[in-house]
């Protein structure tokens, strides 16, 4: 209102001044002769300062509720000033809608799970207000949970064509021009969004930047990575099927669920098949809690596509059917390497079976709808 810039903080003390019932928390034991102490007093606003000095709010605010808040105050910001320039990250967020649910991602989300891991924040301001977001919520199609029938694959193609755009889009016109002029030395990324757009993601991040990869956990809806507490199986990958004929395989990657051999569509049982999952441990939708199993399932990728170079040089197409966490699809994307391994086709859950929707890699051109429209011809009327 004066348009002055005025000092407005109070000194506050935890014990009170005096050691009078009259003072607040007085009649604590602690020496008169240190209550002037810093240990002893607190920065805060004027309602702040009456409100913990208030009569009726003495039970809420004691003596050890307002040391406690005091130490994590300083905690954190010692946490946060004592992390130098090489721990900073550029956040990119990818939210839509699986199955017409969506989750909460905000800035601030994620901004806390980069801050425990001893990270700090970069939004990239100059782009936008909220930083490198990929907003699939507005593209036509996304919250559509309505089985992909032979009527509405135009519409699947659309939605498809849309969404890996709007993902192209601020990979090479905000993000790249970013890492070019040395803004960007790290990343970290949130994705929340069906599994092959996840996929498609991580093909389009640059693997010459760092980058870390965060999951949303079920059990507490948060997206901060768990201390390494023996909950990170390793991951193995086997052949299922082993008859490899023409240039096309499958693999069957059981992690968050698990995919039967009756499952995987009868135009592709008669390739060779390899399986990746958790060795000694049932699959789950909540496996990926600690950031080392996230580490090892990626060790475990780059095996199998090392395999396939040294095994498998006719492939061309590689059929990917994912029961994945979000984390690990990004990471399938980023570990596959278009220049070497065969082209991905990543299938998705439609109406109960599986169908190929999104191409990653490869030069052959072939793109949204050549996916879509070989499913059409080769299943009838489901797409």
């Amino acid at each position: 209102m004066s348009w002055r810039t005025l000092n407005l903080g109070e000194l506050a003390h935890i014990v009170g001044r005096g050691s009078s019932a009259r003072s607040p928390r007085g009649e604590h034991p602690l020496d008169c002769a240190h209550r002037e102490d810093a240990y002893n007093l607190m920065l805060l606003c004027a309602d702040q300062h009456s409100e913990v000095d208030a009569v009726g709010g003495l039970d809420l605010f004691t003596v050890e509720k307002l040391r406690r808040v005091k130490q994590e105050h300083e905690d954190r910001i010692r946490h946060v000033t004592g992390l130098g320039s090489d721990r900073a990250t550029t956040v990119v967020r990818m939210v839509g809608s699986v199955h017409g649910n969506q989750v909460e991602l905000s800035r601030q989300t994620a901004a806390t799970a980069v801050i425990a891991g001893d990270r700090y924040p970069l939004f990239l301001e100059s782009y936008a207000r909220h930083g490198l977001e990929i907003d699939l919520r507005g593209v036509p199609g996304e919250s559509s949970a309505a089985p992909c029938t032979a009527s509405r694959a135009a519409a699947s193609r659309t939605y498809y064509r849309m969404a890996t755009q709007l993902v192209d889009d601020v990979i090479e016109l905000q993000l790249r021009p970013g890492i070019t002029r040395d803004a960007v030395r790290h990343v970290s990324v949130f994705g929340f969004a069906r599994l092959p757009l996840l996929v498609h993601l991580g093909s389009r991040l640059d693997d010459t930047v760092p980058t870390d990869i965060f999951q949303r956990h079920r059990e507490n809806e948060s997206w901060v990575w768990r201390e390494e507490d023996g909950l990170a199986p390793s991951f193995a990958a086997r052949v299922d099927h082993d008859v490899l004929v023409g240039s096309e395989a499958v693999v069957v990657i059981n992690v968050s669920g698990a995919i039967g051999v009756q499952e995987v569509p009868a135009s592709l049982r008669g390739m060779r098949r390899w399986e990746i999952r958790p060795v000694g441990v049932p699959t789950g939708p909540d496996i990926m809690r600690a950031r080392g199993c996230l580490e090892r399932f990626t060790g475990a990728l780059r095996g199998f596509f090392a395999e396939l170079e040294s095994e498998a040089k006719t492939l061309e197409r590689l059929h990917v059917l994912p029961a994945l966490p979000m984390s690990a699809a990004v990471v399938l994307g980023r570990v596959h390497h278009p220049q070497v391994h065969p082209q991905l086709v990543v299938y998705e859950r439609l109406a109960g079976r599986y169908a190929p929707t999104l191409e990653v890699g490869g030069d052959s051109g072939t793109g949204v709808e050549a996916v879509a429209g070989a499913a059409a011809g080769s299943s009838g009327r489901d797409v």
